[in-house]
């Protein structure tokens, strides 16, 4: 972590610089919203997914701190198939919950383990499954001054499910920053999912390759901080009826340490 971030008698206000590392670590103990837009090629046109995911620490006493990240889709599906008709609602909520030591480590990583719970909020059958899904979660983070790295990693099963409710998926959302001067930084974060109830094997895996540019600043001083990040990516292994590319877009609003 910034020394910013150890030193309890600082008083003074963090610099963009500072910030920027900061709002990298997963499970930083920053309170912040991230919205976040997803475009991917599927079947007959581009899919959409807009997101609310709101960061919320909790100081569980002394010793441990439990972060909690969840994330509200808002999704747009186009036609699947010639003739077939476009699907527009509400996705799956997914709640994580990180649990690490409130102690920060003398050495430069961070680590959290949690459960993973995807709630069957979706408002059409094609945005997800029926059934509620759990799982574990982790992450372990290395926390630089010019690079920063972190792995996410999860899987979900469903409970009480049968037929296409099912569910038995992997993700990974691997995390690398460059840093540069003035709260700019080069990213590539994204997510390696993997559905283990493909029939077809070659239908498993989804591996976005690519990053792009990103910036963290303030709109008055002793404002809020934000970060906004535009990203592309080259999906090297994908399901059929998937396209070869995906772009993410991204501003997180942070309102405190």
């Amino acid at each position: 972590m910034p020394a910013y971030a150890q030193d309890t008698a600082a008083t003074a206000a963090p610099t963009v610089e500072q910030m920027a590392r900061e709002r990298q670590n997963p499970v930083s103990g920053l309170r912040s919203v991230f919205l976040q837009d997803v475009v991917l090629p599927v079947g007959q046109g581009n899919a959409n997914s807009f997101s609310i995911q709101p960061v919320w620490p909790f100081r569980l006493g002394h010793k441990w701190r439990l972060n909690t990240y969840t994330i509200i889709p808002i999704q747009w599906l186009p036609p699947l198939y010639a003739g077939g008709s476009r699907s527009s609602g509400l996705g799956n909520v997914l709640f994580n919950a990180f649990l690490r030591p409130q102690t920060p480590s003398k050495l430069p990583f961070t680590w959290g383990i949690g459960p993973a719970l995807q709630l069957p909020t979706r408002t059409t059958p094609e945005l997800g499954s029926s059934a509620l899904s759990m799982g574990p979660t982790g992450l372990l983070y290395y926390a630089g001054k010019t690079v920063s790295a972190g792995l996410v990693a999860q899987n979900l099963w469903s409970l009480n499910a049968s037929g296409s409710n099912r569910v038995n998926f992997f993700s990974s959302q691997y995390i690398f920053y460059y840093n540069l001067p003035k709260g700019w930084y080069i990213e590539s974060n994204a997510t390696i999912t993997a559905n283990w109830l493909a029939t077809n094997p070659s239908n498993v895996w989804l591996v976005p390759l690519g990053g792009g540019p990103g910036k963290t600043f303030q709109l008055r001083k002793g404002g809020l901080f934000y970060s906004a990040a535009m990203q592309g990516f080259y999906n090297a292994a994908r399901p059929a009826g998937v396209g070869s590319w995906m772009a993410i877009a991204q501003l997180q609003i942070i309102f405190s340490m």
